[in-house]
């Protein structure tokens, strides 16, 4: 969970390929990301009023930024989906809104 903290203007799916070019062929990507879709205002408000108070700003992505950072990867399952949703121990466990808690979650393996 450190690339939110990544302006686009730093171009974080650059650093990223810069990453993945250098890995090792079965080598893994695990990314966790705040995602804005499920709640765009709610999100614009969330950012402006972080952004206020630290150095750091959050960049919250959708899910097609947030996908973009798998390419050169492949996705493994469950793909790319909200932390509840990612290998729960039991469906029961997922909640009914997953996108409730906003973090997207995802791991893609480096093709040989």
């Amino acid at each position: 969970m450190v690339l939110h903290f990544v302006a686009d203007a730093d171009d974080p799916w650059r650093i990223v390929a810069t990453l993945r070019d250098t890995l090792a062929p079965g080598s893994y990507l695990v990314l966790s990301h705040i995602n804005n879709e499920s709640r765009p205002e709610k999100a614009r408000a969330t950012e402006t009023v972080y952004n206020r108070s630290v150095a750091t700003g959050v960049h919250m992505r959708s899910r097609a930024g947030i996908l973009g950072f798998f390419d050169g990867f492949q996705l493994l399952d469950p793909g790319l989906v909200y932390i509840p949703a990612w290998r729960p121990d039991s469906p029961a466990d997922v909640p009914e809104d997953p996108s409730q808690f906003w973090v997207l979650v995802g791991v893609g393996r480096k093709p040989a």
